[in-house]
């Protein structure tokens, strides 16, 4: 059995994933970490700390979808322990990446803002239709729920970033206003919905003359979240210490 630690765990994300955890029978949920936690350290049947400083137990994967501020509790525990993380967490600065990636030479680290396997096929796909596509104008479209408190999402950001190993000269332009908007041929546009309870759709739209080719990913449920963090969590398992992405698992 593979032991795990979600932290998060109070979380929309990390109710999902404790719920996936304890369905498959190749894994344990050793506790949870909350900041939400009562002071008795219990929820229901899993046991919960506020912080992964308080965590006396040992796990063999971390899966963390709760805010970017408890970025060095996990770490430190994680070094600490030599214990691999999944890093599943949106609105890191460019503080924390160096944070990331300074752990990740003494530990398996997959940081992804998306788990979403499906997500990160269309990562994929847009990479190639940007290499194809040449002239084509690129924008991308995302669209979350009402409570989302960062913008523009972080599988935007994905978009964007992989859009630009294809085209290094690309540069990203948020939304656009005024009347001195007219589009530069080198723009990638981001754009962000909130509205109701929309999980996470994303379009990326290349528009040429007299074309448009739109390719789209909508969760219907966050479980494809969920499922996917499991499926990095047991690909980090006896990897060398490093960096990885889910496009490491897809091959």
């Amino acid at each position: 059995m593979l032991k795990v630690i979600i932290s998060g765990y109070n979380g929309t994300m990390g109710r999902v994933l404790a719920e996936c955890v304890k369905k498959d029978n190749e894994l344990e949920l050793v506790c949870g970490v909350a900041r939400s936690a009562d002071e008795k350290g219990h929820h229901s049947d899993t046991k919960l700390y506020k912080t992964m400083t308080d965590v006396a137990e040992k796990t063999d994967v971390i899966i963390d979808f709760s805010h970017h501020e408890t970025l060095e509790p996990i770490l430190s525990y994680a070094l600490k322990n030599n214990t691999p993380v999944v890093l599943a967490t949106t609105g890191y600065d460019e503080n924390d990446l160096n944070k990331i990636e300074e752990a990740s030479k003494n530990i398996p680290i997959l940081l992804s803002s998306n788990t979403s396997l499906g997500v990160n096929i269309l990562i994929k796909l847009v990479k190639d239709a940007s290499k194809m596509l040449e002239g084509f104008d690129i924008e991308i479209i995302e669209k979350h729920h009402n409570r989302k408190e960062d913008a523009p999402s972080g599988t935007a950001t994905m978009i964007a970033n992989a859009i630009r190993e294809v085209l290094p000269e690309s540069e990203n332009t948020h939304g656009r206003y005024g009347r001195d908007c007219k589009r530069k041929s080198n723009e990638i546009g981001i754009h962000s919905i909130r509205g109701g309870n929309i999980i996470s759709d994303h379009d990326v739209v290349f528009a040429g003359d007299n074309e448009v080719l739109t390719l789209s990913h909508h969760s219907q449920s966050d479980e494809v979240f969920a499922n996917g963090s499991i499926v990095a969590a047991k690909f980090l398992i006896g990897k060398q210490s490093g960096l990885y992405k889910m496009s490491d698992i897809l091959g």
